[in-house]
């Protein structure tokens, strides 16, 4: 079953909310301008998607996809654990986007989480993708701690549990980092999104919820060798969360070593004083 929803956003100026429902999976999006240019951008985990309003123009049109979990986008809880989602349910969707905007070619960016979309979803579209652009992406390295740990059950029971109590984690991960098992950066990124029980049930649900959420290598390749289309993985040359280290073995094994663009950052890719270099490093 198919539902459209319409409403204006306080958050967002004049930008109207739409949210298409399939199956009780729903995906929120906005857009913003007009052009002979889309670009359709996924944010981060727990980031807006005002993250990516500097790059309006008077010939651009914006689709700012809202992922689960995140704004009025939404996945079932019960589906977490015997039915997570897959790229192919969140196509259905995101289809459905395109149709209703009316969009044949576009181009996709994407930011760490959302970086994981768009590289899985991408070769649904090698035709109609006319860039790509992803943001310290997560997925790079399937079979990272991160990455594999999301795959066993018992890791994610723990994390389930830990819902109710992430202080908990959060002395675990302490402990991990005085032992040096837990980079600096990281140990605070843990402490941003396990600060409440709100941001680390959302940390979690998404965790466990997009495990099966992985970029195809091989069809990533064939992607890009088939189609020419202009591909750029932009990485902060401090970043401790994704490090530039794990794209730089990501490109080797697409092929692409020189797809690498290193700005001057950490994480903060959308801090003010950031927004340059990442405007600089985005080429529609």
């Amino acid at each position: 079953m198919q539902r459209i929803y319409n409403n204006l956003s306080p958050n967002l100026g004049v930008m109207n909310s739409h949210v298409i429902e399939i199956n009780q999976v729903a995906i929120e999006y906005f857009v913003e301008g007009v052009g002979k240019n889309t670009l359709i951008c996924f944010h981060g985990h727990g980031r807006p998607v005002e993250d990516f309003l500097f790059l309006t123009k008077t010939d651009q049109k914006l689709i700012l996809i809202v992922l689960p979990h995140h704004g009025k986008s939404k996945f079932p809880i019960d589906r977490i654990e015997r039915q997570p989602l897959s790229i192919t349910e969140f196509n259905s969707i995101f289809a459905k986007i395109l149709e209703k905007e009316a969009v044949q070619h576009f181009h996709f960016i994407g930011f760490s989480q959302g970086g994981r979309f768009v590289l899985s979803i991408l070769p649904f579209y090698r035709e109609r993708v006319q860039s790509v652009h992803v943001i310290s992406p997560d997925g790079m390295d399937p079979m990272s701690f991160y990455n594999r740990t999301s795959r066993m059950r018992l890791a994610r029971l723990l994390f389930e549990k830990w819902e109710g109590a992430p202080k908990s984690f959060i002395r675990l991960a302490k402990f991990g980092f005085n032992l040096g098992l837990v980079r600096p950066k990281v140990f605070a990124f843990i402490e941003l999104f396990a600060g409440s029980k709100v941001q680390f049930q959302r940390a979690s649900r998404t965790w466990r919820g997009f495990r099966n959420i992985q970029p195809d290598f091989n069809a990533i390749i064939d992607s890009l060798n088939s189609n020419k289309i202009y591909f750029k993985v932009i990485m902060g040359k401090y970043d401790q969360v994704i490090r530039t280290q794990q794209a730089i073995d990501f490109l080797e094994k697409l092929g692409y070593p020189q797809a690498l663009i290193e700005i001057e950052c950490g994480h903060d890719f959308f801090k003010k004083s950031n927004l340059l270099r990442l405007k600089d490093a985005i080429k529609i």
